[in-house]
């Protein structure tokens, strides 16, 4: 089933980032970045952020008519309704992976939401450890979760100061606070990696 679901996504990015839809991509980039912070293309992690970015792109970047890349693709495409409203409620979160239950299962703590979240059983195989936190998006499709690709790693040692920070986000009850709690985590890391001789406590400071 994930299959179907990127195979979806990777339309999308094909259909929306060229001919007439180029320079919404480049303005979307240069929003992106600027929220987040710049890195350069040599870096290891270079390709999970362009990962965060298509995600980004696909659901959250708003034309100047308001509506979301999603909205278009599934307003224009042939989906069934049960793929379009999966697609249309993709959980964006911060998460953290708790571990592999007896049944072989990726548990995730979704720590902005408070929920648990057990992957489908036949998931690929996440480049994550027990324990690592990370922001990233969750899609449920026929009654299974499935991790999307774009993940970002954050620092181990500032796992207690985001718990606490989530608690204040999530009593707002607000997805625009939401998303720019999350996209900032994203930028704090950025500035973590700039900075590797800072201790990350001082730098994921809310």
């Amino acid at each position: 089933m994930l299959d179907i679901v990127h195979e979806h996504l990777d339309k999308v990015l094909s259909l929306y980032t060229q001919g007439s839809h180029f320079e919404d991509l480049k303005s979307a980039k240069e929003k992106y970045f600027s929220i987040t912070g710049k890195l350069d293309e040599d870096k290891d992690e270079f390709e999970s952020r362009m990962n965060c970015f298509n995600d980004w792109y696909i659901f959250d970047y708003r034309h100047n008519d308001g509506s979301k890349v999603i909205e278009d693709y599934i307003r224009t495409g042939e989906l069934d309704v049960e793929l379009s409203q999966s697609l249309l409620n993709v959980n964006h979160s911060l998460f953290e992976f708790s571990k592999i239950n007896f049944r072989k299962q990726i548990v995730l703590n979704d720590i902005l939401h408070d929920e648990k979240i057990v992957l489908v059983k036949s998931h690929p195989t996440i480049s994550l450890m027990e324990g690592d936190v990370f922001t990233g998006r969750v899609i449920k499709y026929k009654g299974d979760y499935y991790l999307l690709r774009g993940v970002c790693i954050l620092p181990q040692g500032v796992k207690s100061i985001l718990k606490k920070q989530s608690k204040k986000i999530r009593k707002l009850n607000s997805f625009e606070e939401e998303l720019q709690f999350l996209l900032k985590l994203e930028c704090l890391k950025t500035k973590a990696m700039h900075y590797s001789h800072i201790d990350p406590s001082k730098i994921f400071i809310f």
